[in-house]
């Protein structure tokens, strides 16, 4: 597993999914490692799902696919898997292409690209409300 999704795990407080998923406009900085022929998945969606898993506690490869594979269809749905329109069930990746394809993934512009995404979210969102802590810490010295 690359060192860039093990960061992720490493939050004190639970992520909310919708958080994981703005993550992903993100992961365009990240070069696919798989060929152009067969691709069945989106890059976005394999990488926003293994960040999900981590998030939700998983810390193996093992952990990671077992997650994705359990999770229900609208997880699946929102992290960008794809729906069987004459069915309307969602297709996860198998655990063996996962596994693959997180091997292959190149950790450093993985690290960039989570690295950027934490940047922005950590940047002021400019003129506006200010945060002000009430909790009397302050106050008391």
């Amino acid at each position: 597993m690359p060192t860039a999704l093990a960061q992720l795990g490493q939050t004190s407080a639970p992520v909310p999914l919708a958080d994981v998923i703005a993550r992903s406009g993100f992961l365009d900085l990240v070069p696919d490692p798989r060929g152009v022929r067969g691709r069945r998945y989106r890059l976005t969606a394999l990488v926003t799902a293994a960040a999900a898993s981590i998030m939700a506690g998983a810390r193996s490869l093992a952990a990671i696919t077992e997650w994705i594979s359990d999770a229900s269809a609208w997880v699946c749905r929102a992290l960008g898997f794809p729906v069987d329109p004459l069915t309307g069930t969602v297709s996860v990746p198998h655990p063996h292409t996962l596994r693959r394809f997180l091997v292959q993934l190149d950790g450093d512009a993985l690290d960039r690209a989570i690295g950027a995404f934490r940047a922005a979210r950590a940047a002021p969102a400019g003129p506006g409300l200010r945060a002000i802590a009430v909790d009397g810490k302050v106050l008391r010295g």
